[in-house]
């Protein structure tokens, strides 16, 4: 138990550390909308949070998932990474112009363009990590999926509540937070149960963004003309 809280520990750290990092570092670049306006760097800090936490955890990670590349991994990698490089290059600009109608200050996300999904998919990498971690510790207690599954649905959900902290407004905190919780009761199975389960779950993951951002463009589409 004294080992799944320090696990614990490390990961919101881990994520806390990687969020501050973030809002530092937007006055230092000038960048308005990070990941819009400073895409590479960002794709860069999230890849050395990504590597970092990966070798912390990493003698769990290849007992969980042994030294070898299952069978398809390179090509469903390939396949899933087009897809996505499309869907930012290709759809993404095509959606409908916005405009902002609310009273509340809206969200870096409803900025999101095509660049933003190349350091967004590199976060979602180091976030992707970071709930393994948690999965594997959890399934070291020999603990039922089932519970495994409520555990990591809590607290996933949980780390969302902290976007909370940004000023984020309650509607996105709140969407994202049962958006993440759910989620969280899903990739214990992934990635426990399934073949390639981290890639699924990963593009899972990613998927919700493409998503919402499509949601976003068409409530707030700008009245024609």
């Amino acid at each position: 138990m004294s080992r799944l809280l320090f696990t614990i520990a490390l990961i919101a750290t881990a994520w806390s550390l990687a969020s501050v990092g973030y809002f530092r570092l937007a006055p230092w670049l000038g960048a308005e909308i990070g990941y819009n306006d400073a895409p590479i760097i960002y794709a860069f800090y999230y890849a050395a949070w990504a590597l970092v936490v990966y070798l912390v955890f990493r003698r769990a990670f290849i007992g969980w998932a042994g030294p070898a590349i299952p069978q398809g991994a390179v090509v469903a990698t390939a396949t899933v990474a087009v897809i996505f490089t499309g869907y930012a290059l290709i759809v993404l600009p095509r959606l409908p112009a916005t405009e902002w109608t609310w009273d509340q200050t809206p969200v870096e996300f409803y900025y999101a363009s095509s660049w933003y999904f190349l350091p967004k998919s590199v976060e979602i990498l180091f976030q992707q990590i970071l709930i393994a971690a948690l999965v594997l510790a959890l399934n070291s207690l020999q603990l039922p999926l089932r519970r495994i599954m409520g555990l990591t649905a809590l607290l996933f959900g949980g780390f969302h509540l902290t976007l909370a902290l940004n000023g984020d407004n309650p509607l996105y905190v709140a969407r994202y937070a049962l958006a993440a919780t759910i989620f969280g009761a899903v990739v214990p199975w992934l990635l426990l149960r399934k073949r390639l389960g981290f890639l699924i779950s990963y593009a899972i993951h990613w998927s919700y963004y493409a998503l919402d951002i499509v949601v976003i463009h068409y409530v707030f589409a700008a009245p024609p003309g």
